[in-house]
């Protein structure tokens, strides 16, 4: 399993998330940060920027995530941002237990009215695969 991170243009975020859908992938992290670069030195200021987080199961989706990142967020001028990849681990979704590569993909989905024997398997907006 890999991390990528990735600091781009705020003005390319929705096309960034666009790609990544497009490829399946689901789950992502978005916050808002400030920073700098290094390209000739003479930068002091802070800029906003938008750090996009996936972790992806394998090389293949790796590969792909890091190819929609690129082409939806690749500008001809400096300043387009960097991208970086970690290893994962371990994985754990926290409310079912899942681990690794389960706990990517949606939820096990739980009879959740059983107490009404009610058969209806159901999961929530919240269980994706970045919670």
């Amino acid at each position: 399993m890999f991390q990528i991170n990735s600091i781009l243009n705020p003005s390319a975020l929705n096309d960034v998330l666009e790609g990544l859908q497009e490829e399946g992938i689901h789950g992502v992290t978005v916050t808002n940060v400030l920073g700098r670069g290094c390209w000739d030195g003479s930068e002091v200021e802070l800029i906003e920027k938008t750090m996009v987080i996936v972790v992806v199961p394998d090389s293949a989706k790796k590969e792909r995530a890091m190819e929609a990142i690129r082409a939806n967020a690749q500008d001809i001028d400096h300043g387009s941002g960097k991208m970086w990849v970690t290893p994962v681990l371990e994985v754990e979704r926290i409310r079912t237990g899942e681990k690794d590569t389960e706990a990517l993909g949606r939820p096990v989905m739980k009879n959740t009215n059983a107490v009404y024997n009610v058969d209806v398997d159901t999961y929530t907006t919240i269980d994706t695969p970045a919670s």
